[in-house]
């Protein structure tokens, strides 16, 4: 499963990557460390809404007794971000000027996409569409967890559009993509006359 996931996307399979190594020296001579060039965590996401949580772990799906495969949806989708400044321009009564008179940041525009594969029976995922279809119908706040949601300061999102698509040829295989943004808490500032 592990290599048709990344072939669907075009990505290497990670064990076919080589692994870095560092050489440092001091009084005592050099030291090489080895060390590998994936770290398959910093994938994992993480859902979490109206007491239901739904992970996305990296590959290959082990289980563990604290982290069994049915606790985890699919690997972790490709994310795209992108972000705009909001901004109120006048425009002045010369050609090329204008004014801004306000400007701040928009929430981030996410885009998830991803393939739901039944791993344990080989057939159409109907309970893992189920999972991520509730995840879409939860109209509410969803916290999110997971690097790449941490380092753009994100904690929670909500959802705003899915589309699901078959994969001719695999009736174990299902193609998704989740449309979210970011929201926070609203701030007000208030002014002393």
């Amino acid at each position: 499963m592990s290599s048709r996931y990344l072939a669907a996307f075009g990505l290497l399979f990670a064990g076919q990557l080589p692994s870095r190594a560092s050489l440092s020296q001091d009084e005592k001579g050099f030291e090489l460390t080895s060390f590998d060039t994936i770290d398959p965590d910093f994938e994992n996401i993480k859902f979490i809404y109206s007491g239901s949580e739904i992970n996305f772990a990296a590959l290959p799906f082990v289980s563990t007794p604290d982290e069994p495969i049915a606790n985890i949806l699919a690997p972790p989708p490709i994310i795209s971000f992108s972000r705009q400044k909001a901004d109120i321009e006048t425009p002045t009564n010369e050609n090329d000027n204008i004014v801004v008179e306000h400007w701040g940041t928009r929430p981030w525009e996410i885009r998830m996409r991803g393939l739901l594969i039944d791993v344990e029976n080989h057939h159409y995922p109907e309970q893992r569409i189920n999972q991520l279809y509730q995840l879409f119908e939860y109209n509410g706040v969803v916290e999110v967890s997971g690097t790449q949601f941490f380092d753009k300061d994100i904690a929670s999102i909500y959802f705003k559009g899915i589309e699901i698509t078959g994969i001719q040829g695999y009736q174990d295989t299902v193609q998704y993509s989740l449309q979210a943004r970011s929201i926070r808490p609203v701030e007000f500032t208030l002014l002393n006359p």
